[in-house]
């Protein structure tokens, strides 16, 4: 391998680099594309910084971006991201990782053969031990296992591999968790997740008929492809983000996704649009971002324009009820 792209720091960055910074320590390596970091990688993750502990290494994380799927053309949903990177690094950061080594995953990195990847880039980085998950895979075509690991090593690496985690009898995986989504099935989503589903995005203008309506929403474009949950209507919370990037009030709300059909004709853009409760004030341009909680009801085109006033009333009453109770649960 004569040249990649490198990302790496204690949850930070050093692009473009044709060397990779050892360390003075040795990892602990977690390796994977860790979508949506649920909670089977949080197993892979919780494993790596334990044994980092109990052997004196420091704990990281190899991940790879754009996800290897989307850039070999092997399955085109893969375009679309559970977890952005800056929202992956934090969530590893999160769960004791002090460092992330991010690869630039293009076609010329694809090619390189699993002996090559452990020879050239890991034991140069001073692996001594590397935890993957049961299905792990590397090199060129997938050639790579993870007893591959050691061998190619030398032994120079021991290996750790994390069993499946299961939850209602069904094996947790990002797949799974997109077929909820795309299901509208926001609750068993979190919950595979281990937290709600998340999409960050910025205020833009709209058209403002919730405004006309009384029901006046936020429009938010959202930062990256993130997947996108079925169209309908959500109990939502917000997380309204200052200029400098903190969290400056939170609120909940009801989400809407779609297309609008009682205004507009079918095949358009799909649209989020929340309504906070309890705030007044002017969102354009601001981040939010949005939790996804539970899924109301599928989008629908109405007779007129009380038929959807009544129905966004019933929402919004639902939603808070929903929402209330969850608040309490939580305290």
């Amino acid at each position: 391998m004569e040249r990649y792209e490198l990302t790496a720091a204690s949850i930070g960055r050093i692009e473009g680099s044709a060397t990779l910074p050892a360390t003075d320590d040795g990892l602990c390596l977690a390796i994977g594309f860790f979508d949506g970091v649920h909670i089977g990688h949080a197993e892979v993750i919780r494993q790596a910084v334990s044994i980092a502990e109990e052997r004196g290494l420091s704990p990281a994380v190899m991940t790879f971006d754009p996800h290897p799927r989307a850039v070999l053309g092997q399955d085109p949903q893969f375009g679309t991201v559970l977890t952005p990177l800056d929202d992956k690094l934090s969530l590893l950061a999160e769960l004791g990782v002090k460092a992330a080594y991010v690869i630039r995953f293009d076609r010329d990195f694809a090619e390189i053969s699993a002996e090559r990847f452990v020879r050239e880039l890991l034991l140069p980085l001073g692996v001594r031990t590397a935890v993957v998950g049961f299905d792990f895979g590397f090199g060129h075509r997938g050639e790579g296992k993870a007893e591959s690991l050691s061998a190619f090593s030398g032994g120079a690496i021991s290996v750790q591999v994390v069993e499946a985690v299961f939850l209602d009898g069904c094996k947790v995986s990002s797949t799974r968790i997109r077929e909820r989504l795309a299901e509208g099935d926001a609750s068993v989503a979190s919950q595979l997740l281990g937290r709600p589903y998340v999409i960050r995005g910025e205020v833009i203008h709209g058209d403002k008929r919730g405004r006309q309506l009384g029901f006046p929403t936020a429009n938010v474009k959202a930062f990256q492809p993130y997947v996108i949950p079925r169209n309908g209507v959500y109990a939502v919370s917000v997380d309204i983000f200052s200029a400098s990037g903190r969290i400056e009030s939170s609120h909940h709300a009801v989400l809407n996704v779609g297309i609008r059909p009682t205004f507009d004709a079918p095949g358009g853009e799909v649209k989020l649009e929340a309504h906070l409760f309890d705030f007044e004030g002017d969102l354009y341009g601001r981040e939010l971002a949005l939790s996804v909680h539970t899924f109301l009801r599928p989008e629908m085109k109405f007779d007129g324009i009380e038929a959807l006033v009544a129905q966004i009333r019933t929402d919004a009453e639902q939603a808070k009820q929903l929402l209330s109770k969850m608040t309490a649960n939580d305290s």
